[in-house]
């Protein structure tokens, strides 16, 4: 009978303790799951990554438009991982690699390459792999379990850590793939942004809460923040703060073209800190003043 409750793991003593494996590095593990009939929840102190090779679970976020050759997850410490869900594929084709969080400052986690934001990716919002990216992914993780089995010595820690860091550094290339063949998909969620947007400012939200968060936009289009923002920097260059500041500005522009609202009442409206600083903001990025602007459109 599968288990049900949460399993926390604070070490990867701990972990290659539980799923029968011995420990060859204190700090990094790599688990072959083929064996496994976990079905737990497991919350790990440690950064995790899971590779399976079926994509088409829905629960991983699979569409038409993706590879299905494999699927890979990435957990930071202390989210749950429903482990049911990595044991429905075929006879050793699951694993499951682990590291402490002290190999992050090695790695660079949070600064090389946008700090590999996946890791705060929801699960649904997998990374699916064709044929050759699993290969590719499968011989990073081989190398990762030849050097595990050097044993422990002085050159062992900077050489799983480049190891890992390949590893990283290859799913970002793969999901900066995966961005390209769901160019549809993110063309419809950035509209469904926009609509949310121009809702947000004509509802009157932006008084009473100010400009919409990374967060609103999880919520309301569910995703996670992480994903979003990496899509819209994908699509438009932009991220999600700066993308919001461009609409505010685009908006403002169609109420001084289309509407006799004074410049007061558009900063208000539209949630600027000051009339001044709206004023100072416009000339910069126009060359006009807001009123300047509006008059000189009105002649053409």
């Amino acid at each position: 009978m599968c288990e049900t409750r949460i399993i926390t793991i604070s070490t990867v003593s701990q972990c290659n303790e539980y799923f029968l494996q011995n420990t060859l590095n204190p700090l990094v593990s790599l688990i072959d799951l083929s064996d496994s009939d976990c079905c737990c929840l497991l919350q790990m102190d440690l950064y995790s990554v899971l590779f399976q090779n079926v994509s088409t679970c829905s629960c991983f976020g699979w569409r038409d438009c993706d590879f299905s050759e494999g699927t890979l997850a990435f957990f930071p410490p202390n989210r749950l991982i429903n482990m049911s869900l990595w044991n429905k594929g075929m006879k050793g084709t699951s694993r499951l690699l682990c590291f402490h969080p002290s190999l992050v400052s090695r790695i660079r986690l949070e600064e090389h390459l946008g700090g590999y934001t996946y890791f705060r990716y929801r699960q649904d919002e997998a990374l699916h792999l064709s044929k050759r990216e699993q290969n590719v992914v499968c011989t990073c993780m081989d190398g990762i379990k030849e050097e595990l089995g050097w044993g422990t010595d002085e050159y062992s820690q900077l050489l799983l850590t480049n190891r890992i860091e390949v590893l990283l550094n290859t799913c970002a290339r793969f999901y900066n793939r995966q961005f390209i063949t769901r160019h549809e998909v993110g063309k419809k969620l950035i509209k469904q942004m926009d609509e949310l947007l121009d809702n947000y400012f004509f509802s009157g939200k932006v008084m009473q809460k100010g400009l919409p968060t990374a967060e609103y936009f999880s919520r309301m289009q569910g995703h996670s923040p992480a994903y979003l923002d990496d899509l819209l920097r994908h699509e438009t260059g932009k991220n999600i703060d700066e993308y919001v500041k461009i609409s505010q500005f685009r908006l403002a522009c169609g109420l001084l073209l289309h509407t006799d609202k004074t410049v007061t009442d558009i900063v208000k409206e539209l949630g600027y800190t000051s009339s001044q600083h709206f004023c100072y903001l416009f000339k910069r990025v126009t060359g006009f003043t807001p009123n300047a602007y509006r008059w000189y459109n009105a002649t053409l």
